[in-house]
């Protein structure tokens, strides 16, 4: 599907008229949202907690008695009972997250699958029109927050470093076609899918797509906006780095680059930092050396260090985390309940500074209750944003603590930068 059917079959959904679709579907088109003050989003997010239960409860047999065996009371629930509700993800493996479904959920929506680096089956869930459409608006939103401007519809053009058959498994790939093609802003991909019948990994097939990234690069459209994993921006970058005279000169006859000039609000966006790889240099080493390469200008046309981001997103989330180097660390969606658990206890951790098993509630996903912990070691300081707080990844919960590790989908990209 793309955007506009998917907007379609949204608006027909059987579910529309329902009073908390509705009020989910308002606030979702809120942007003004950013500008509210933490204490108010909280307590919206409260009061979208009990709602979202009485919702589940009336649509699924199995919420409505899970509530009554946790004595959690949709009337007067509150944030501290997600610490209850929230599931490890190895619970949505395989066909796992079918028992979390709504029984009069709507069908021709689309499933989105981990990278399946384990010997486990992959996590898999199930988007409805509805989802995808939220996840397309409340993404972009956050995006535009993070990214400090607005993209403007039909003005850019972008650069993935993935292969468009990923876009129908991967959740990260998906967020990035969809919110782009619903702007009308170019996207090309840097990689090809090649053998796709044979067996073995999706990663094991992919090759760099040459022509596609040279139409980017000689492009003069602008901003030019370029969606990689940190392995891939150290890669090309180490490449420039270590090209003699005669290679660079070639180089830019041939490509226009080094250094690659991304334009006006020109951005380099990376999928889930270097999490989980020792033989990359740290991410700040990695904006250190694009840098040199890679340029970009303000809105005025002045020069400026090319701004990164980096999006932290999971199969099992409808909407990611996104920081922006050096300028703010992670943030999710106002609507989105971050919640840090003690790795032991697994009780809810309400200080600052302290690092614990990071657990995500969003309220607006309306096929399931999406309240879930993905084994990821976060921290949390407090900050003057909408939110009052920033999030910074630490690390995945290790195997002796009880979980077999697992990518999200910013690891899968590494994974699909660095086949084997």
């Amino acid at each position: 599907m793309n955007s506009s059917e998917i907007f379609d079959l949204a608006s027909k959904s059987k579910l529309t008229h329902d009073s908390y679709v509705e009020k989910i579907w308002n606030h979702i088109n809120d942007k003004s949202l950013f500008n509210k003050s933490p204490y108010y989003l909280r307590e919206l997010r409260k009061g979208l907690l009990r709602d979202a239960l009485k919702y589940f409860s009336s649509h699924s047999e199995y919420y409505a008695q899970l509530f009554e065996r946790l004595s959690i009371n949709p009337k007067n629930a509150e944030l501290s009972d997600l610490a209850k509700l929230a599931i490890p993800s190895d619970i949505l493996r395989g066909d796992g997250h079918k028992q979390f479904v709504i029984k009069d959920v709507d069908e021709n929506g689309e499933y989105f699958m981990s990278s399946g680096t384990t010997n486990k089956n992959p996590v898999k869930i199930y988007r409805t029109p509805i989802d995808l459409a939220v996840m397309i608006k409340a993404n972009t939103d956050l995006f535009e927050y993070v990214y400090g401007d607005y993209l403007e519809p039909g003005k850019g053009i972008a650069l993935f470093m993935a292969a468009p058959e990923l876009r129908f498994r991967l959740n990260f790939v998906a967020f990035v076609h969809l919110a782009l093609e619903s702007k009308n802003i170019r996207l090309i991909y840097g990689m090809s899918l090649k053998d796709e019948l044979k067996d073995g990994k999706p990663w094991q097939k992919l090759e760099p797509n040459k022509d596609n990234i040279l139409k980017f690069l000689k492009s003069k459209d602008e901003p030019k906006l370029f969606f990689t994993a940190p392995a891939g921006i150290y890669m090309m970058s180490k490449q420039f780095d270590t090209m003699n005279i005669t290679k660079k000169i070639i180089y830019k006859i041939a490509a226009g680059a080094p250094p690659v000039g991304l334009g006006k609000g020109g951005v380099i966006v990376t999928g889930g930092g270097t999490k989980g790889f020792a033989d990359l240099p740290p991410y700040d080493k990695i904006v250190e050396l694009s840098r040199k390469y890679f340029k970009s200008k303000d809105r005025s046309g002045v020069e400026v260090p090319v701004p990164f981001m980096d999006v932290l997103g999971m199969t099992e989330t409808l909407t990611a985390l996104i920081d922006r180097f050096g300028a703010m660390d992670k943030v999710p969606h106002p609507l989105s309940e971050v919640f840090i658990l003690n790795p032991k206890t697994y009780e809810l951790m309400e200080e600052d500074g302290k690092e614990g098993v990071v657990g995500i509630f969003n309220p607006f996903v309306t096929s399931w209750l999406e309240v879930f912990y993905p084994g990821d070691i976060m921290s949390s300081h407090r900050s003057e944003n909408f939110y009052g707080r920033e999030f910074i990844y630490v690390r995945r919960l290790k195997f002796e603590e009880g979980w077999d590790l697992q990518r999200a989908c910013g690891g899968t990209l590494e994974e699909l930068m660095r086949r084997k």
